[in-house]
């Protein structure tokens, strides 16, 4: 099978991410509460909020591009159905992750959080409401598929490293 090229892998995660991002904007038009994940991760990183935003942002991107990586590597040659279904599946458990440890762990580490200048989303994001897991997992289904379909799979080889 032909390598998958890095520039398509991290392509692929930053469209994905955009696309997850846009709808997570769009969110509050249609009455879910503001789910605004890069600033989410700038702030446990600063509180000064301009900073966090466009730090955040890079995290975030990072963040997808690091994950498109591991679906690439790891979940896509482990998965069936068609490329966008493989990816769908992987965005459900991208999903259930931050669900279960992300959200969780943002509570006891945010300093918002902790100054009660936040909401603590918590478990399944609970704590903003019943409309933010469902948001949450829309985005995380559409940052699967699109990322599924733009890798188009089955195509990257395991690299394996050998010391010489």
């Amino acid at each position: 099978m032909p390598r998958l090229s890095t520039r398509r892998v991290v392509a692929a995660g930053l469209v994905a991410t955009l696309i997850l991002t846009l709808v997570l904007t769009a969110g509050p038009a249609i009455g879910a509460p503001p789910l605004n994940l890069p600033l989410w991760d700038g702030t446990l990183f600063t509180l000064n909020l301009t900073l966090a935003v466009g730090f955040g942002y890079l995290v975030h991107f990072a963040v997808g591009v690091v994950l498109a990586s591991l679906y690439a590597q790891v979940a896509e040659p482990r998965l069936v159905g068609e490329p966008w279904l493989r990816g769908a599946i992987f965005g459900v458990l991208v999903w259930a992750a931050l669900m279960i440890v992300g959200l969780p762990l943002f509570d006891a580490l945010d300093p918002l959080v902790a100054n009660g200048l936040m909401a603590a989303p918590g478990l399944f994001a609970l704590g903003l409401g019943v409309t933010a897991p469902l948001m949450l997992l829309v985005a995380h289904l559409l940052y699967g598929a699109v990322l599924g379909q733009l890798t188009g799979g089955r195509a990257l080889q395991r690299v394996r490293w050998r010391a010489f």
